[in-house]
């Protein structure tokens, strides 16, 4: 600033303006720069954005793309006595639970054993030495009364560091008197599972009392009946009884069991579908458009990685579900057809009509569904590499072999055991179970893959950074350009300054000069000044 403050002195010229003038000339590169930069900024910032909204598509996509995940069930439970408030049971369902109602009674409950101590003054109270022998179930062991433990608390950790199925915990009863107790209990109800205590004792010393256990609740099964067939399990959680439905006994008690189809579930989930897909679709729109009229473009238009991602959902939505059984191949059979926009549309009464007339069916349209022709073999999974279709299995020469249906050639299976999986081709990753492991033909392994699984395959290439899909591909090289228009705008900002000082070091000189030069034209005319009044003088 000291410097600017001589500018024009001596040349009358508005020399910082000239600078500053130069320097903006100069800086025009900079400019092309930045605006470069920002275009790419403004495709950042489009194509985070759509990763986002991907991203929250996919999570939709992948409440669908299993048969668990789209079909919903529900249940009820509804006491046989309206004077009856107990709760009688807890029921959680899966996709595979069957619609019906089923009476339900239950007897009792499966209980543990529970033991309770003789009282005691505290936790440290002595015990007479001896033998504490604990049974649960089929195993037992023997705890000694020593030097080493022979106290209430000693017994405690003991009996708690058996690894036995019982726990050993203080009770304080409250009387005046010796009101601390142990009390053991199992960990697992039903009469497997009964736990007893004997002792034996050897001798002791003042002070030392023998401890004595009685019974306050005996190990017991659980025993109910489901539209009246008794049954009888150790444990209050049944897993086992009704298909695809998991009971909970909760109290003794008799009401009906009722499961469903959650329809207004699985119809909310798919809404939910079209509604994100709509939204998705919508914002690529937005990206690739072109305005004939005032020939303004999206940010993303003519970006081949999203006209073929648009082109992917479109083909997605609009293809033929292969492999499905049913009448059902179509997304617009059951409600969901395309407008001219690209966005879809839901017809509920379409949909909740195919939903009663097969769900299964429906099901398959969205998520995937492998099925077996041979009892010898379970389907178990795929990867995201299996390709839909039906594959021949067999046995030969100790392998486990897959194919193509009616293809002429086998390829040797992954695995050993009974579990094996396909290890190339178009079979890549199909899991599956094989019981009998003899030679032979077991028949065929079908895979559907639904829209919801199709999508979310192709939605993970998009958003996974470990798979370098385009979309990954696209985001780091802007994210590279913009970094390097950041390196260069860095180094023409330092070659500016570099200019920008170099001209007020020239200028600051030039005033120096002139200053000097105006010195001597001073000197000159001072000094011819007084030649002329010499002269003057003598006339």
């Amino acid at each position: 600033m000291a410097q600017n403050a001589v500018f024009g002195i001596n040349s009358n010229l508005d020399t910082q303006d000239i600078i500053n003038k130069m320097v903006s000339l100069e800086a025009r590169s900079m400019d092309l720069v930045e605006a470069k930069k920002q275009i790419e900024q403004q495709k950042l910032s489009s194509f985070q954005e759509l990763k986002n909204k991907l991203q929250t598509f996919k999570s939709v996509v992948t409440t669908l793309n299993t048969e668990s995940r789209f079909i919903v069930n529900k249940s009820n439970f509804s006491n046989h006595s309206s004077s009856d408030s107990n709760k009688v049971v807890d029921i959680t369902t899966t996709s595979s639970a069957t619609s019906g109602t089923y009476s339900l009674v239950v007897n009792n409950l499966a209980t543990e054993t529970k033991l309770i101590s003789s009282g005691f003054a505290s936790t440290t109270s002595a015990l007479q030495h001896g033998k504490v022998k604990v049974t649960s179930g089929t195993a037992s062991a023997t705890i000694t009364i020593d030097s080493t433990n022979h106290s209430l608390d000693g017994l405690r950790l003991a009996i708690n560091n058996l690894g036995l199925d019982v726990k050993a915990a203080f009770l304080n009863d409250g009387s005046a008197t010796n009101p601390v107790r142990l009390l053991v209990s199992g960990n697992k109800t039903g009469t497997s599972g009964a736990v007893t205590i004997s002792q034996q004792y050897h001798w002791g010393f003042t002070g030392e009392e023998q401890i004595s256990f009685a019974t306050t609740q005996t190990a017991k099964n659980a025993s109910f009946t489901v539209d009246g067939v008794s049954i009888i399990k150790s444990t209050n959680t049944i897993t086992d009884v009704l298909n695809g439905a998991a009971l909970q006994l909760q109290s003794a008690g008799s009401g009906t069991i009722s499961l469903s189809t959650d329809t207004n579930a699985i119809t909310t989930k798919v809404s939910d579908f079209v509604d994100e897909y709509n939204e998705l679709s919508l914002f690529i729109r937005e990206q690739l458009a072109l305005d004939s009229e005032s020939e303004e473009t999206g940010v993303l238009f003519g970006n081949f990685a999203v006209q073929n991602l648009q082109q992917i959902l479109r083909s997605s939505i609009s293809s033929k579900v292969t492999g499905v059984s049913g009448n059902y191949s179509y997304l617009s059979q059951i409600g969901i057809t395309t407008q001219s926009d690209g966005t879809l549309v839901l017809d509920t009464d379409d949909l909740s009509d195919a939903l009663v007339d097969d769900i299964q069916n429906v099901s398959q349209l969205f998520s995937s569904k492998g099925s077996t022709t041979n009892s010898s073999v379970a389907f178990v999974g795929f990867t995201r590499d299996t390709q839909p279709g039906s594959y021949d299995v067999k046995r030969l020469d100790g392998n486990t072999q897959l194919s193509n249906s009616g293809a002429s050639t086998f390829v040797n299976a992954s695995g050993s055991g009974n579990f094996w999986a396909g290890s190339s081709g178009e079979s890549t990753g199909l899991n599956f179970r094989l019981s009998n492991l003899n030679n032979g033909d077991y028949g065929k392994i079908t895979l559907s893959i639904g829209v919801a699984e199709i999508l979310n395959r192709q939605l993970e290439n998009m958003v996974d950074s470990s798979l370098k899909g385009p979309l990954v591909t696209e985001l780091d090289t802007i994210k590279e350009t913009v970094d390097d228009y950041n390196i260069t705008l860095l180094s023409q900002a330092e070659r500016l300054l570099e200019f920008e000082e170099s001209l007020k070091a020239r200028f600051s000189n030039l005033e120096i000069v002139l200053g000097r030069l105006n010195a001597q034209k001073d000197t000159f005319n001072s000094s011819l000044q007084g030649i002329q009044n010499i002269f003057s003088a003598k006339k």
